[in-house]
């Protein structure tokens, strides 16, 4: 089913914001923090914050009370309707260098009960805030007000966000000698007038991409490039993107929402899942082959599990299983492998892993059309 045909609500999950650089680099945004929003500790993976990871990017995090604040409000909820995207709850959304949930942060939205409208390039909020990272600073810059710094080097200018009550009414005072560089970032793109300034809008998507996977929303029509990439980050602190630079697609931003289906409820949608069937929260995926180790009984990886991968198991037992990568024997992913993965492996005899994945032809990125 074409995503773009939605004709009544439904509910969605974000389960990615990227953006291309003026470079045609890709890159993505961090949103979720904590066990309970989908991020499995003690290494947190894109799109997560991690609070407790080394300075700068986990100081920041922790600092400005992100993590604590997304835990405390809960996942935020996505419903769309086939015109409308809606979000009920906070959503707060930060790029860091690299795209390493660890790396240093470089600007923030802080948004409540956000709504993206395509048919009328409208976006609407309850409230929005941009927060400051780390690294313009470091360069004499702040990317929220949009100055330069100055030979003090340090932010004299002011901002006020929410002015009326209004989301996309944002004042800001340019003072001192930090110098004017541009419209301040705000909510959508508006023009200046009673009481608010010109704004460079966050959430411009208003693109509907159609993809037989995934609903994705766009500043631009076109997201993949000729390597037809258009996501990364699976497993681990991937700190650079694998998809190749785009200068064609360059200089736009785009959400990748999935239907908000998890048949094995384990805080994993369906569309992302390597073993849709069977619950493992983690997702250990020892070879990398795109099936979950607790889907996975084929230790040759010829995509069927029978008596030739029996014998391959049976001289793992006993063998060390150490995180994060694990032993592919390792079916549980609980550090050893013993009688108890024998059980669950005799119980993969005679399936196709190839099956039970939710993830595109066993590779990652997904292409755009898997």
């Amino acid at each position: 089913m074409a995503v773009s045909s939605v004709a009544t609500a439904a509910p969605y999950k974000l389960v990615s914001w990227h953006q291309r650089s003026t470079s045609g680099a890709l890159s993505a945004l961090m949103f979720k923090a904590g066990a309970a929003q989908g991020c499995p500790g003690p290494t947190y993976t894109q799109p997560c914050y991690n609070p407790a990871g080394p300075s700068p990017g986990g100081a920041w995090v922790a600092a400005n009370g992100v993590a604590t604040d997304i835990i405390a409000a809960g996942e935020a909820t996505w419903d769309w309707n086939g015109t409308t995207m809606t979000m009920t709850g906070l959503f707060w959304a930060g790029s860091s260098i690299g795209s390493n949930p660890n790396g240093t942060i470089v600007i923030s939205d802080r948004v409540t009960n956000l709504t993206i409208t395509p048919t009328t390039t409208t976006t609407t909020a309850a409230t929005y805030e941009c927060r400051e990272g780390t690294f313009l600073a470091s360069v004499g810059a702040n990317g929220c007000l949009n100055v330069e710094l100055g030979t003090n080097s340090s932010l004299d200018s002011t901002v006020a966000y929410n002015v009326g009550a209004a989301a996309n009414c944002v004042d800001r005072t340019v003072i001192i000698d930090d110098v004017d560089t541009g419209n301040t970032r705000g909510l959508d793109g508006t023009v200046a007038g009673g009481g608010c300034d010109t704004t460079d809008g966050g959430f411009l998507q208003y693109n509907v991409v159609a993809n037989p996977r995934f609903l994705i929303l766009s500043v631009t029509p076109t997201v993949v490039g000729a390597d037809g990439c258009y996501m990364f980050g699976r497993a681990g602190t991937a700190a650079s993107s694998p998809c190749a630079a785009d200068p064609l697609i360059s200089g736009h931003s785009y959400l990748i929402f999935a239907p908000a289906v998890d048949t094995d409820s384990d805080g994993v949608v369906d569309a992302l899942d390597n073993c849709k069937a069977i619950s493992n929260a983690t997702q250990v995926d020892s070879d990398g082959d795109g099936v979950g180790n607790r889907c996975d009984g084929d230790m040759n990886n010829n995509n069927v599990t029978n008596s030739q991968d029996y014998v391959l198991f049976r001289q793992q037992l006993g063998q060390p299983s150490l995180p994060p990568l694990y032993n592919k024997a390792d079916i549980n992913s609980n550090g050893v492998v013993n009688s108890q993965d024998y059980v669950l492996f005799r119980q993969l005899l005679g399936t196709t892993p190839s099956l039970v994945t939710g993830l595109c032809n066993n590779i990652w990125p997904c292409p755009v059309n898997p």
